[in-house]
């Protein structure tokens, strides 16, 4: 399911659990501006400054790797996916949980796929 993409840009950070980057799309073959919600993960509201200490800790010249799912898109159009540094290997996601900010979400993808193929809102308690 996890695919490493491509080289990712943070543009800005949206909510406790969205991002906008600028990463080349294969697909398009071009660059793209891209609004990814972190996969795996329950966001508390107080996570965008987290989010932002990480990014600018682990840039490498303002970039990231763009850690895409399948491109699975949730149901508000935004891609499942994690910024990972390209010299450590450190992920976002591991930072929040270990900063208490996040809680795992084991069942993020599942959750989305049965979103989708349902097309309505899923059970509170899957959420």
């Amino acid at each position: 399911m996890e695919q490493p993409e491509s080289v990712a840009s943070v543009i800005r950070v949206t909510r406790h659990d969205t991002i906008q980057v600028r990463s080349h799309v294969t697909q398009l073959q071009g660059m793209a501006n891209i609004y990814c919600v972190l996969e795996g993960v329950w966001c508390d509201e107080g996570a965008e400054d987290a989010i932002v200490d990480w990014c600018e800790v682990h840039a490498e010249g303002g970039r990231f790797r763009l850690v895409a799912f399948d491109w699975l898109r949730d149901e508000y159009g935004r891609l499942l996916a994690n910024l990972q540094d390209l010299t450590t290997g450190e992920v976002l996601t591991d930072y929040l949980i270990e900063r208490g900010v996040a809680k795992e979400r084991p069942h993020h993808y599942l959750d989305v796929l049965t979103h989708l193929m349902h097309c309505k809102e899923p059970d509170d308690a899957s959420w």
